[in-house]
């Protein structure tokens, strides 16, 4: 990598961080996208892999870009983790940006210091691997060799199509999972402990189906013992509330079970009176 280009990078993210961090939902969002899937990535191939083709391939360099921009964010965070540090917008954006300058002053270094042999090494690799120089084609564009199709453009269809696959995929699946009922069940905080010994509890349930009803809650104590158990009947919107009286001194562990099931699908567990 030239001064120029490396210059360039340098201020693309130093100004993806600026947006990111004080401009407008316009440009930040931009920004973000590139610091996230981009810029670390081309920086970090710059410095690892020489410019030469023959070390390695376009499509190579078009895959590695986004995946180890990833690889950065991951491996970045649970980094800023270990150490105490915060994972919100500012870590992510430190940490983006600071291998991403790094890595362009390796590439910058490296080309330095063996430019020359860089050089020499490349075209005696291309010239002894690629053989003769292929033959212009229509309107002066290089013919498409047999070897370059199915080295370069097919890898590089296939990811597309992969990558579409799984975003069209993605989409369908999270519009029809949009509006998926959760059933839930709650306690509120147990009242004192009355004179008899015990508390009173309000539960609530939610997102209950009358098609999966009757629905049963069975309270078991400490020991394993069956205390008590009710049978729900949701309203019309699918939710259920009342109060339910434990004992003080015991943990309380409550099952929600569907109709005919044995295994309880919610639990809430209330812990002894203090």
């Amino acid at each position: 990598m030239n001064a120029a280009r490396a210059g360039a990078l340098a201020a693309v993210t130093v100004a993806s961080g600026a947006a990111v961090l004080a401009g407008p939902l316009a440009v930040s969002v931009p920004g973000g996208l590139l610091l996230a899937f981009m810029l670390p990535g081309f920086a970090l191939t710059e410095a690892i892999f020489r410019p030469a083709r023959q070390d390695i391939g376009v499509v190579e360099r078009l895959i590695l870009i986004p995946a180890l921009s990833l690889a950065v964010l991951v491996l970045g965070g649970l980094g800023l983790w270990a150490i105490g540090g915060s994972l919100n917008q500012a870590g992510w954006l430190s940490i983006a940006a600071a291998v991403t300058l790094i890595a362009t002053g390796v590439a910058v270094t490296r080309n330095r210091i063996t430019p020359a042999a860089a050089s020499v090494e490349s075209a005696t690799r291309i010239s002894t691997a690629a053989g003769p120089t292929p033959k212009p084609g229509k309107k002066g564009f290089p013919r498409l060799s047999r070897r370059r199709l199915f080295r370069d453009v097919v890898p590089l269809t296939l990811s597309v199509l992969l990558l579409a696959g799984i975003g069209w995929w993605s989409f369908n699946d999270s519009v029809e999972t949009y509006d998926a009922t959760v059933t839930t069940l709650s306690a509120a905080p147990p009242g004192p402990v009355n004179p008899d010994g015990n508390r009173s509890v309000q539960v609530s349930a939610t997102g209950l189906d009358s098609a999966g009803g009757p629905y049963r809650l069975v309270l078991t104590g400490t020991a394993g013992t069956e205390l008590s158990e009710h049978n729900l009947t949701p309203d019309d919107d699918g939710s259920w509330t009342g109060r339910v009286s434990v004992p003080g001194e015991e943990r309380i562990t409550m099952d929600l079970f569907r109709s005919g099931e044995s295994a309880a699908f919610r639990t809430v567990i209330i812990a002894v009176a203090q």
